[in-house]
């Protein structure tokens, strides 16, 4: 473990060959002692392709979470949209990673809404069912609605699968965010016998990263895209073309 690279898709590997035994959907619990695996797609949804095909060959489903309000991507391009598709096939669930920092505090009315209107988003741009969702960067007031399913969709903050609280004694809690194990890395949990893991695709890459390179690399990779974008719309850009890139 100490020679390969943290946030490579070599350890994402060495980590899913330690808990693939454990793991469960959040559909379909059947066991006092489980691992759920999830992934919020913040910045790169082709990140999140790699990841779901790594998944795919070791026999492995999790479930993906896409925003609908994203700044960063539009998850209904044709190339993105496709992407998703393909992570469907691998056999993965697609949920919506549900954007709520456009809602002013403890208004769950409005949350409530809101939500309606984003799976209304990702059912009709996606094509796709949604019955499950996460939020992003949830608030304290919010992760304090502590229900099970809300609008139909099971909530992966709900109680079955998650503890509000910063000494868990049922469910042990573990995520990369900010390029780093705040709470843990997950091979050093596993004496836990309930877990819900949460990484993010945008953080992980083929030779790893530092979190300066992560950022850099995820600058240069939607840099590209939006050259080849200017590229295929428009007639004009192509003279210049080889001065961005």
């Amino acid at each position: 473990m100490n020679k390969i690279k943290p946030f490579s898709y070599d350890e994402y590997k060495y980590i899913l060959d330690s808990i693939k035994d454990r793991l469960f959907n959040f559909r379909n619990i059947h066991s006092n002692k489980f691992i759920l695996l999830r992934h919020d797609v913040e910045f790169n949804i082709f990140r999140a392709h790699e990841i779901a095909k790594i998944e795919f060959e070791r026999n492995v489903s999790s479930t993906f979470f896409f925003q609908v309000r994203s700044p960063a991507y539009n998850p209904f391009s044709i190339d993105n949209k496709l992407l998703i598709n393909k992570i469907k096939t691998y056999g993965h669930d697609i949920g919506l990673h549900f954007y709520v920092s456009n809602i002013n505090a403890d208004d769950k009315i409005s949350l409530i809404n809101e939500l309606r209107t984003q799976k209304e988003l990702f059912e009709k741009g996606l094509g796709l069912k949604c019955s499950i969702f996460s939020f992003h960067r949830p608030p304290e007031w919010v992760l304090k609605i502590r229900d099970n399913r809300i609008c139909e969709m099971i909530n992966v903050y709900g109680d079955s699968f998650f503890e509000f609280s910063s000494s868990p004694k049922k469910i042990k809690y573990i995520a990369d965010s900010m390029h780093k194990w705040n709470y843990g890395h997950p091979v050093d949990n596993l004496h836990y016998e309930k877990i819900q893991i949460l990484l993010h695709p945008d953080e992980w890459s083929s030779e790893g990263s530092t979190e300066k390179q992560l950022f850099h690399d995820l600058i240069e990779e939607q840099k590209k895209s939006f050259v080849n974008t200017l590229d295929n719309e428009t007639k004009h850009f192509n003279k210049y073309k080889k001065d961005f890139q």
